[in-house]
């Protein structure tokens, strides 16, 4: 039971970790202007909408690696049933990502493309463990 807890725990903390980092790679290739207010979640959010489709694809990547990753390193070394590990991390990085979208506006495709392709990652996070 406790290796499952700490399992559950690094695979999150493995996620966030990931999401981290491509979100700091996001910031060094599209940097937010200096004059921005960051407090100001109305002016980020036409900030965002002035981003390249490239930005907002290496912030689905970064998701979805972190989602996949997170969950395959749990279920490597707990032994709960397989689809504990992908429900634990996916519904983490789901629940987080939902809060900034909310939080900050988005464009909808993204939002959808995002949320559909951390399920998807989940998924197949899933489907591998179980094959393992």
């Amino acid at each position: 039971m406790l290796k499952d807890v700490f399992a559950g725990i690094l695979g999150v903390a493995i996620a966030v970790a990931i999401v981290f980092v491509s979100d700091q790679l996001g910031d060094m290739l599209y940097p937010v202007p200096p004059d921005l207010d960051s407090g100001n979640l109305e002016a980020l959010g036409r900030h965002i909408a002035t981003l390249p489709a490239a930005a907002f694809l290496l912030v689905i990547a970064g998701r979805v690696i972190a989602t996949f990753v997170g969950a395959v390193v749990a279920g490597r070394i707990g032994d709960a049933p397989a689809w504990m590990y992908p429900t634990v991390v996916g519904g983490f990085v789901f629940a987080a990502t939902t809060a900034v979208i909310i939080a900050i506006p988005h464009p909808h495709w993204f939002s959808a493309v995002l949320l559909a392709s951390i399920l998807a990652s989940a998924w197949l996070a899933w489907r591998v463990a179980k094959k393992a």
